[in-house]
């Protein structure tokens, strides 16, 4: 908030009034002896001497005081204070009824007329930090008055550098722009999740709220710290030698922390707050600026970055577009996709510069823009002849059609059209050699189509690693052959098969920074969603926490795999309102930037959860392979909606597991998920009910050719469960709790429970299904409707919860007895079934916590 914002709610939180006089310091007035004070001192003929001062501050607070009040002095940005001055506040504080309040930015230096003020005993220090987190989401939250999605916390945070004045001014501004918005398609009942907004775009337009933010902000700063915040905002960042060198201050804007100081180089806190500083400077202010920078560095022979580029090219100045060129690729390199395409843009590639154009296209592909990619690439095939650079630009092609759709005739005129450019070239050698390649990639899409489609058959693994062994396939060839591998082995539930490729294919993007940019958000998931299903939930945790912090540039590229991997893994331990209000955000935040092709996935998997979880939806009836409804939907960033992903391995056997699978296939072509959605089945049935079933020989089997810890605990339990003991079911939800599989372990213990009532151990049956209320409740896991019917048999009668309460008040049997009118017997008779309900021998247990969970209210 703003300075004047901050005193009003300190004094009114405090029941004080308002500020009796307010000073306000400058850099200009600190050089002024009393210049803080003399719009109070008109009465003076002279202002050199602080008895006289005092006595004429005394006489306006004197009738203050006659009206019952306590003098308040209010000092704003007080580390301008100058020593008279505080002198003279100082001798106000020992020998008057007032009271100061002094808000000043930056750390306080001990010589500092400010430090000696403080120093007097009635003073206290609170140092305000910026907002994150919860802080940020509390702010903006309250000014849209809607619930915003984590990811969009958090570039919030990033965007304003946690000032709340800020964060209010950036979220209205969104808002006013249309820049934020939610998911209608999944409107639905309130109960089931709230509704998730999030931002589109992470940096608004500056407009006129923005821009009286910032001069609010730079209101005293000095002309030369002007321009000291200038040139950062220009060139994102600078080293301490060249505002030395330029002779522009930054110590003292650093210890306001205005600009942040780290590792020798200089930047401002807030990515708004930068491009707010540059729509108050006038073109002339940049020019002359730019000149002085630019001699600097000519005297510190340092070279110039992407940004100092980009800041040139904006300005008019002529670069070699060799210059520009690397500036880009150097820019696309870091993952700063936005700014590598500006400079494509003003370095005009597309007609001038063939392998920057290369380079535009595959930013554009990177940002989900691939229609424009496509455009792009579609041209240059016709005006490269190098064959070299055309073999990119061919499998750039090539890996944007299969982004667009599962379109085999596009992929075979794009290959055809590869051939004809290759066979006509007349260097002959290196034809043949390109031909070679054209072969390879001619088999890869081959095997990518019969993963990423219901068209023929899926291939083999024995197909995969023929592929995979060709000596002289492509990074990208080769990368993409591996996920199309992962896919097929996840799909078959060799879930530790498929991190041992993709760990293959993270070797690859280490080496290559553009296949990094393009393919790590698609591995990144898919390394999550196999330790999810591999039951590595402690792996898997770290895995999406390693990518929760993320910088601004790279948000909205993974926070529709993080938010999906989050639902995912909530879903995969039961707890129905948790993971539909994870998956609803991945799906809106899937609909702004879709890099990974997960967004068919995300919606069929919302309405599983809605399916299985018994709420009733017609929206289920657009699923599938005929779906209309929800396709061609087009994001704010202009890409593809769910059509362009719809076809993908994992979202057709969601398809297929909500009972509307592709034209030859079913959920048997997916045993993973088939796996899952048995053991769901599992789930709603006695254990009479599973004996008599089919349905356990199939699980046992799936569970048993499957990898990884959540495969075993599924068929055990199964297993388990056909038989009439407990115990080892006791033992089994032990395990399961061990890998953090909480559904597992709240179903074994369940089913034990169960075992002992029928054995006619009531007080042991308590016992485990007091446990197993605990551990719903502590995970907000949706129990099923079997494992509810056996939790209620621990459910307590009105009556018996009446004799609970008056227990754990203290009173005896017999005073029980008396407060309700019945006989102590009765009540005897009523805690011994209490007793047994609640696995308990001892009075005192009563009062343990844990029995909150199952003692409730009617």
């Amino acid at each position: 908030m703003g300075k004047t914002s901050l005193v009003n709610g300190v004094l009114a939180s405090s029941g004080f009034h308002e500020p009796t006089m307010t000073l306000y310091c400058t850099p200009t007035l600190s050089d002024v002896p009393y210049g803080v004070l003399s719009p109070y001192l008109g009465g003076l003929d002279r202002i050199d001497e602080p008895v006289k001062v005092l006595r004429e501050l005394n006489r306006q607070f004197l009738a203050v005081a006659n009206q019952g009040e306590t003098p308040i002095i209010v000092i704003e940005d007080a580390q301008y204070l100058d020593e008279q001055s505080c002198f003279v506040l100082s001798l106000l504080i020992e020998n008057s009824d007032v009271k100061i309040v002094a808000i000043g930015r930056g750390t306080m230096e001990v010589d500092e007329p400010l430090s000696v003020l403080v120093q007097h005993e009635a003073f206290s220090i609170q140092v305000l930090k910026p907002l994150v987190g919860s802080g940020v989401q509390i702010v903006a939250e309250a000014v849209l008055s809607c619930k915003l999605g984590s990811s969009t916390v958090r570039l919030i945070e990033l965007a304003t550098g946690g000032n709340p004045l800020l964060i209010e001014k950036y979220v209205a501004s969104c808002r006013d722009q249309g820049t934020i918005f939610r998911d209608n398609n999944l409107q639905r009942d309130e109960k089931l999740h709230e509704t998730v907004w999030v931002i589109a775009e992470a940096l608004p337009a500056i407009d006129e709220r923005l821009l009286a933010v910032g001069r609010e902000i730079t209101r005293y700063f000095s002309e030369a710290e002007m321009q000291t915040m200038l040139l950062l905002a220009s060139t994102r960042e600078q080293p301490v030698q060249v505002l030395e060198q330029c002779n522009l201050p930054y110590r003292q804007l650093a210890k306001a922390g205005e600009i942040v100081l780290r590792d020798g180089v200089l930047s401002l806190k807030s990515k708004l707050i930068q491009r707010i500083i540059k729509s108050l400077a006038t073109e002339q202010e940049i020019t002359r600026l730019h000149g002085l920078w630019s001699d600097a560095t000519k005297v510190l022979g340092r070279p110039t970055n992407a940004w100092e580029v980009l800041w040139c090219l904006e300005i008019g100045q002529e670069l070699p577009i060799e210059d520009v060129y690397e500036a880009a690729l150097s820019a696309a390199n870091e993952h700063q996709f936005s700014l590598a395409l500006r400079l494509c843009i003003l370095g005009r590639f597309s007609p001038l510069h063939e392998r920057g154009a290369l380079l535009e296209a595959h930013v554009q592909l990177t940002l989900g823009r691939h229609h424009a990619a496509r455009a792009l690439l579609l041209r240059l095939v016709q005006q490269i002849t190098d064959l070299e650079l055309l073999g990119r630009v061919y499998g750039c092609l090539l890996d944007v059609a299969t982004c667009i759709d599962v379109d085999s005739s596009e992929l075979d005129r794009i290959l055809r059209d590869w051939q004809h450019q290759v066979e006509g070239h007349a260097d002959k050698e290196q034809g043949e050699k390109y031909l070679e390649t054209l072969d390879s990639a001619r088999k890869l899409f081959s095997l990518w189509v019969r993963i990423n489609s219901a068209k023929g058959t899926a291939p083999s693994m024995e197909e995969f690693q023929e592929f995979l062994a060709h000596p002289h396939l492509t990074s990208r060839a080769r990368i993409i052959g591996l996920l199309a591998l992962s896919d097929r082995q996840s799909a078959l539930g060799y879930c530790q098969q498929a991190l041992y490729t993709l760990e293959s294919a993270t070797q690859l993007l280490t080496s290559d920074a553009q296949l990094q940019a393009l393919y790590e958000v698609r591995v990144f998931f898919r390394v999550g969603w196999n330790l999810l299903f591999l039951g590595d939930n402690d792996r898997a945790q770290q895995h999406v926490e390693a990518k929760r912090n993320m910088m601004l540039h790279d948000i909205q590229r993974f926070q529709g795999a993080v938010s999906l991997l989050d639902g995912l893994s909530h879903f995969l331990q039961g707890r129905k309102h948790l993971s539909l209000s994870k998956i609803a955000e991945a799906i809106t935040e899937l609909r702004i930037a879709d890099i990974a092709q997960l967004l068919g996935l995300a919606i069929n998997l919302y309405y599983l959860v809605l399916v299985r979880n018994g709420e009733s939806t017609l929206a289920v009836d657009n699923i599938g392979p005929h779906s209309s409804s929800l396709s061609g939907m087009i994001s704010t960033t202009g890409q593809l909606g769910k059509d362009s992903s719809e076809q993908r391995i994992f979202a057709r056997a969601i398809a297929a597991a909500l009972g509307q699978p592709y034209p030859g296939e079913s959920v048997k072509n997916f045993p993973l998920i088939e796996r899952e959605v048995l053991f769901d089945d599992a789930r709603q049935k006695s254990d009479v009910q599973l004996t008599n079933s089919t349905l356990h020989g199939r699980l046992q089997e799936l569970a048993g050719s499957q990898e990884g810890k959540r495969a075993w605990l599924l068929g055990r339990i199964i297993e388990l469960r056909l038989q009439a003991h407990g115990e080892p079911l006791e033992d089994l939800a032990s395990e399961a709790l061990a890998t953090k599989d909480y559904l597992s372990a709240i179903e074994a213990w369940a089913r034990a429970g169960e075992r002992h009532s029928e054995l006619g151990d009531q007080r042991r049956c308590g016992a485990v299904l007091r446990r197993t209320a605990t551990l719903i409740e502590q995970q907000q896991v949706v129990p099923g409707k079997h494992v509810s019917r056996i939790l209620a048999m621990t459910e307590l009668t009105a009556r018996e919860i009446e004799i609970v309460d008056l227990a754990r008040q203290g009173l005896n049997n017999a005073r029980i007895a008396r407060a309700l009118t019945v006989s102590q017997r009765t009540v005897e008779g009523h805690l011994y079934r209490v007793f047994s309900k609640l696995g308990i021998t001892e009075r005192s247990e009563l009062n343990h916590a844990s029995l909150d969970a199952i003692v409730q209210r009617p």
